[in-house]
């Protein structure tokens, strides 16, 4: 009789195991167990088979397989696996009395302590310990997620897995959706918030979010009023939703009926009041919260007054934060920017000794190093002026890291979603919106205001409307399919966003810089859109960019000149593809010959936007309208070529920023 190879039968059942042919790979095992029964490693891929379907049988195999080999991680991971009630319990001290990793809740506390106490990054690094020596536990898999989301680090494929070992687990759902909703798949983290039945009061925190950042603040209001006398999370987020809808009064109701409410909510209402255009309410915001003073709060109203043009009132602020908090930067940086620095101005010697101090954070420094590159600059001690540069970008750059082939990947995308979005039947609201687009720095608040001192235009400077009712668009063309009503619904929400701003005057204009990227979904959701691209010598770009510091986060390639080359070019190739592809809606009008001879320039800008032209465009800096950009200064000068060349004078400087902008983009690779 032929001697049975076991060796080569259980290759075999490992093999029809992998493709999913259970039957007859239990055949094979039950086959070598029969010749040998015992056999640790044969008991153990028996008892994996069959744990889905029969987990008494799979319990008796890895008990069995246990006694051949107790101190097998994977074989204790199996058996819990299918245990269940004291028994999982009684497996789980066993396990920690031998040091036997399982992946259990008990392994886990720890860990998800740290998350809670801001170790973040301990956190995932014992996580992903765990999780390697307990690749099919749950627990690891969850808390490695957690510690991602922490800081804001991609967790939608961990946290998968951890919601399909365990479907029931509430926190592992939610965890999932915020996941979803940072990879900007907003659609597929509603779809799993309403999977889990009823929505509790931390679902519905999570889902009012996904409402407003996908322009639906209404909606979150509306969800928010029905969970508002549960839970005290629930009043400031409803506030923050109220505020975002215009009603600022009403946020600060709301916050009056709070126990000692943070600054901090103070200061997220005020901002989505702004962005509403509830600017009185957003100033009663900040006015409040000063009864409890915090450090920024007078600087954040004097950047609301200088905004609005009142730079005296705004100046008191800014003295009085710096005579509170002498290193707090960015009220150095507010009063420099809001003029021109001269010998003798009072703010020197602050600045001088704010410099000295070894006590700043990086945030503050970087702020005060903005500060003195433009002190500098206005008294003509031009050489100074680099020198803090560099040192306010490094901080910067240490703060707010950049990955160019991010942004890469990200053109790519956009520019390959074209292929779908050209054939969906374009549906959606006809306004006649004018969107100034371009790289930041190069004239796009110019462009605005002068179209804002038109009798027709009403102008709503940086809206951030665009980005976020464009997301479930975006989301379906890259893990879905979208259909023409989804378009529609986009430029409805935005449409609803941007009157609520800026009124109901005929024309709308928004300085999104970030629509310059999509275009063409813009062009598809609006079909009543026009857009006006600004164009500028890239190095003047380049040094207006590193000269500047941005809201945290934003524009992260401006800190590093080499970075921010490769980005103009990018900026420039996408660009480039949306006028071939949209000749007829994209009109670029040239900074330099704006600034020389705006009157051909600006009639021309007119015409292509469908308006007529108005004497009132060639004084722009006489609208008297609220400017909340960087050059909220210089928009108020008439238009004169000031800015034009600013280059050459540190064009050694500026060598890296040079070289990098022979940089060759290709969107043609596959994304």
């Amino acid at each position: 009789m032929a001697k049975i190879d076991l060796t080569a039968l259980y290759r075999q059942g490992l093999a029809h195991q992998q493709a999913g042919r259970l039957d007859e790979a239990l055949a094979l095992y039950n086959q070598i167990l029969a010749a040998q029964p015992g056999i640790p490693e044969v008991l153990f891929q028996r008892a994996r088979c069959v744990s889905g379907s029969d987990p008494k049988a799979a319990e008796a195999d890895f008990r069995k397989a246990l006694k051949g080999k107790p101190k097998d991680p994977a074989i204790w991971q199996g058996l819990h696996g299918v245990l269940r009630g004291p028994a999982r319990v009684k497996l789980e001290k066993d396990a920690l009395r031998a040091g036997i990793p399982i992946g259990s809740e008990a392994e886990l506390r720890p860990i998800l302590a740290a998350i809670a106490k801001g170790r973040a990054v301990q956190a995932e690094q014992a996580a992903l310990k765990l999780t390697r020596l307990a690749p099919a536990a749950f627990w690891p898999a969850y808390a490695l997620g957690e510690a991602r989301l922490a800081q804001s680090k991609p967790a939608v494929a961990i946290l998968e897995a951890a919601h399909a070992r365990a479907p029931g687990h509430a926190k592992a759902r939610l965890a999932l959706a915020r996941a979803y909703a940072a990879a900007a798949r907003p659609a597929t983290a509603e779809e799993v918030l309403r999977a889990g039945g009823d929505l509790t009061a931390d679902a519905a925190l999570i889902l009012a979010r996904i409402y407003r950042d996908t322009a639906r603040p209404e909606e979150a209001v509306a969800l928010l009023e029905t969970y508002r006398a549960t839970d005290k999370r629930v009043l400031a987020d409803l506030a923050v939703s109220l505020a975002q809808t215009g009603r600022g009064g009403q946020a600060l109701e709301i916050i009056g009926r709070m126990s000692s409410p943070p600054a901090s909510l103070f200061r997220s209402c005020t901002i989505a009041a702004e962005e509403a255009g509830d600017f009185s309410g957003a100033e009663a915001l900040i006015d409040a919260a000063l009864a409890t003073p915090q450090v920024g709060l007078l600087t954040h109203r004097a950047q609301l007054r200088q905004s609005a043009g009142d730079f005296a009132q705004a100046d008191a602020d800014l003295m009085a934060e710096i005579d509170a908090s002498p290193t707090f930067g960015e009220s150095y940086r507010a009063y420099v920017n809001g003029r021109k620095i001269k010998a003798g101005d009072p703010i020197l010697p602050r600045l001088d000794a704010a410099l000295e101090r070894a006590d700043p954070s990086g945030l503050d420094r970087a702020a005060l190093q903005f500060a003195a590159a433009k002190a500098s600059a206005d008294l003509g001690e031009h050489a100074q002026v680099f020198p803090h540069l560099h040192v306010a970008n490094r901080e910067m750059a240490q703060a707010f890291p950049y990955g160019f082939e991010s942004d890469l990947r990200e053109a790519r995308a956009l520019k390959a979603d074209w292929r779908i979005l050209r054939d969906i039947p374009a549906d959606g609201p006809t306004d006649p919106i004018v969107f100034v687009t371009g790289l930041p720095r190069s004239g796009t608040t110019l462009v605005e205001t002068i179209l804002a001192a038109h009798p027709r235009v009403s102008a709503g400077g940086e809206m951030p409307f665009l980005s976020r009712a464009l997301s479930p668009v975006i989301e379906a063309l890259r893990h879905g399919a979208p259909d023409g009503d989804l378009l529609a619904e986009a430029g409805s929400r935005y449409l609803t966003a941007a009157r609520r701003r800026v009124g109901d005057a005929p024309v709308i204009v928004d300085k999104a810089i970030s629509t310059f990227s999509r275009i063409g979904h813009a062009a598809r959701a609006l079909p009543g859109a026009r857009f006006l691209l600004v164009r500028r010598d890239p190095r003047d770009v380049g040094l207006s960019l590193y000269r500047n510091m941005f809201p945290h986060g934003l524009h992260r390639y401006a800190y590093d000149l080499a970075d921010m080359g490769r980005y103009i070019r990018l900026h420039d190739a996408i660009t480039t593809f949306w006028q071939a592809t949209l000749p007829d809606r994209i009109h670029v009008v040239d900074y330099e010959d704006l600034t020389k001879d705006p009157e051909p320039t600006i009639r021309a800008m007119l015409d292509a936007v469908n308006l007529p032209f108005d004497k009132a465009c060639l004084a722009p800096e006489r609208s008297g309208r609220r400017i909340q950009t960087l050059s909220f200064a210089q928009a108020r000068q008439p238009i004169g070529t000031r800015a034009i060349a600013g280059w050459q004078r540190y064009e050694g400087d500026l060598k890296p920023l040079i070289e990098a902008l022979g940089t060759e983009i290709d969107l043609e690779a596959t994304p």
